[in-house]
């Protein structure tokens, strides 16, 4: 589909013209207000010589009159036979009633009324932007993290097969090192075990908590939604008891977006967008940039969770700290910054990652598993964290590759930003703390199906591009196509 519209592209700029391929909706009825005193009966007999169409009175709506017409018109046409009517002394208005409208998608599960973090004023929208897409299989979301478990919100036709990449056998705690199986075995630690002085800890499940927040199923009437519903994750375990080795890391992070490791199988799912849920205290070294210079050139986006520590110097939080990287800091349910967040310059923008307290009403909803050292059962819970506001940026980033699949890093992080829903007055957030604004994710996606090339469920865009529900004048296509010698090249879409 892709190599089609790059080719009708050419046709457009070589030819010297535009060519349209958008098929109008048909309109067959008109709004129509007589003025005051007018003879309606008088009035509807004399419009069929006068303008063509055969008309009808279908209904009243108070003053107003719904007028059917036959043959169908396209929406052009019908508007500008509207506008002639509109220009007869007798008429208030008339106008076609629009396009035909659809309901809002509102899923079903069972904890979303909760998910204040997806459809309130200082959400990220999520709810309309469903409305332009639910998402793309073909879109992959990897996520470096603890691993992964089954859990009954998720669908394991989504779980591409990730690695795990924990070198050491006593952080991976799976009786190995790095290996294929990218389960998530439990990182408990006793105390003492991550050096003199660190408490015991009961396993996070942390890489479980972001999955659902990203692609828990939607509509299945069980638990929470995820941002996207159709993109595929894929999950690389980089992180086990005591945290991760970044060199560890970094190899996830490369297998992940395609690039060649040793001694391991090459990625046959490279993702589209890696999402890095974790903070430590370093510089972005020159090594650690060139890689992720690496990934980005494969046209993979990077987006880091700006820490947990309230800190306003984010030049030590790595990896938000380095170029190219989406650094997202995390805003409550009013739209301030959550206390916790790391906030700074370097911050490009904000997305909801709740607080705790109130019952945990102003945190964020996902799945979790009940196991405090080995896994148990699948449950809810409410979280907090710039890890979840990070994972709603990374979902938005697979919707908005849904649209347009050949978006570049640097486009989609500017889209971002200028889409971005300003802080409220009064806020503890501002631009030069939180960076541009709070995730407006139907405002991005609306910014890409603006900017030429979108590629939606059912088609979208400007330009010279071919969809589902468009009509080329296949004649007129065939004909310059043979006059540039240019070969039409098939894609198939899912």
């Amino acid at each position: 589909m892709i190599d089609v519209c790059r080719r009708f592209l050419l046709l457009c700029l070589f030819a010297g013209f535009s060519l349209s391929v958008m098929a109008e909706e048909v309109q067959t009825r008109l709004l129509l207000r007589l003025e005051t005193g007018v003879d309606e009966a008088v009035f509807l007999r004399g419009l069929d010589s006068r303008f063509g169409p055969e008309f009808n009175l279908e209904r009243r709506l108070g003053h107003t009159l719904i007028l059917s017409f036959a043959p169908p018109l396209p929406g052009s046409e019908a508007e500008a036979l509207a506008a002639r009517i509109a220009d007869l002394p007798d008429v208030m208005y008339a106008e076609p009633p629009g396009p035909r409208m659809q309901p809002q998608f509102v899923p079903n599960d069972f904890f979303y009324p909760d998910q204040w973090n997806l459809f309130e004023t200082y959400g990220i929208d999520a709810q309309n932007a469903w409305d332009r897409t639910r998402g793309n299989s073909s879109v992959v979301i990897a996520q470096i993290d603890t691993g992964i478990l089954d859990h009954e919100d998720l669908d394991n036709a989504r779980i591409l097969p990730g690695y795990d990449f924990v070198s050491d056998p006593a952080a991976a705690n799976d009786g190995d090192g790095i290996d294929p199986d990218p389960t998530d075995p439990g990182d408990a630690v006793v105390a003492d075990e991550c050096g003199a002085g660190s408490p015991a800890d009961d396993s996070s499940w942390h890489g479980l908590l972001v999955a659902g927040v990203m692609v828990a199923t939607a509509d299945n009437t069980l638990g929470v939604a995820g941002v996207d519903h159709r993109a595929r994750l894929l999950p690389v375990r980089a992180f086990g008891k005591c945290g991760g080795d970044f060199a560890d890391i970094l190899t996830g992070m490369s297998w992940a977006a395609g690039l060649p490791v040793t001694g391991v199988p090459d990625n046959p799912n490279p993702a589209d967008v890696i999402n890095l849920s974790f903070a430590g205290s370093d510089p972005c070294s020159p090594a650690i940039q060139d890689i992720i210079d690496q990934i980005r050139a494969r046209g993979v986006v990077l987006v880091a969770a700006a820490g947990n520590d309230g800190m306003t110097d984010m030049s030590t939080v790595l990896p938000a700290n380095c170029e190219g990287v989406i650094a997202v800091a995390a805003t409550n349910r009013v739209g301030d910054r959550a206390a916790y967040s790391n906030h700074g310059t370097r911050v490009d923008i904000s997305a909801p990652g709740g607080e705790t307290g109130n019952f945990g009403r102003d945190a964020i909803s996902t799945t979790h598993n009940d196991g405090p050292v080995t896994a148990g059962n699948d449950i809810y819970v409410s979280a907090s964290g710039t890890s979840l506001a990070a994972a709603q940026v990374s979902a938005g980033v697979a919707l908005m590759r849904a649209l347009d699949p050949d978006i570049t890093p640097d486009t989609v992080a500017s889209l971002l930003i200028n889409s971005a829903q300003p802080f409220p007055g009064g806020s503890s957030c501002t631009t030069s703390l939180c960076g541009a604004g709070i995730l407006d994710l139907d405002a991005a996606l609306q910014l890409v199906s603006q900017s030429g090339s979108a590629v939606a469920d059912d088609g979208g865009g400007g330009g010279c591009v071919l969809a589902a529900d468009r009509r080329p004048d296949i004649g007129l296509v065939l004909l310059l196509m043979a006059i540039l010698g240019i070969r039409l090249v098939r894609r198939s879409s899912l």
